[in-house]
């Protein structure tokens, strides 16, 4: 099953659309209501303070959704609406969580860290992928496959530290049992060279960045 989460920031409606048909268990974060309701869909639990939600909106998701579970918590809090709506996510021990929405928005900060989420303790070993049209942000701690189209971009960074052993079998520039050193710039901007990809790394965790029009299949 394949939980989506989808948070307040940049959401293409038509994206969504798509999402939400492949989607069992909808989670949103706060105003991303609004985005869900102009898709046309609906979501199953509503986590935040509620500080970015219209009234209007939950009132109108309630008519579309009746049974509509809303965990309310208070602005002064431990951690983002996004946090909150993962760890909702992951009630229902899902094989896959997409998060829509990580991206863009007004704050550079909240950017950053949902990115950074995906290396929460209670994450870093599921398959949660955070995605758009044309990027797709995973975090990789032993082995994955990438698929997608042939020229797609795949930048691998080193996060939050080294990480060591990383080969790959599929990109334009291989890796075989290197070395990434954070700060450092070398996996910057390699390339598919077909349909698919296999990388892995012994230890470290290695943010997976793609980008192409392939990259959300």
């Amino acid at each position: 099953m394949t939980t989506l989460v989808v948070f307040n920031g940049d959401v293409d409606r038509e994206f969504l659309v798509s999402q939400l048909l492949v989607s069992g268990l909808v989670v949103a974060a706060d105003g991303a209501v609004r985005a869900i309701l102009e898709a046309g869909g609906s979501c199953d639990v509503l986590v935040g303070d509620m500080d970015s939600l219209n009234q209007s909106d939950l009132t109108e998701l309630r008519v579309v959704n009746p049974e509509l579970d809303v965990r309310m918590f208070p602005s002064e809090k431990d951690a983002t609406d996004g946090e909150l709506a993962l760890r909702v996510a992951l009630e229902s021990d899902p094989d896959r969580i997409v998060v829509v929405g990580a991206f863009g928005g007004n704050r550079l900060d909240h950017e950053l860290a949902n990115i950074s989420l995906l290396a929460n303790e209670a994450l870093r070993d599921r398959d949660v992928v955070l995605v758009d049209p044309t990027r797709r942000v995973s975090l990789l701690t032993n082995q994955t496959e990438i698929n997608g189209d042939p020229g797609d971009v795949i930048t691998l960074i080193p996060f939050g530290g080294g990480a060591t052993g990383i080969s790959s079998e599929g990109l334009r520039y291989e890796l075989n049992n290197r070395d990434l050193f954070f700060g450092a710039s070398l996996g910057v901007s390699n390339e598919l060279l077909a349909t698919s990809a296999v990388v892995t790394v012994v230890t470290g965790m290695v943010l997976v960045i793609h980008e192409g029009q392939g990259s959300t299949d």
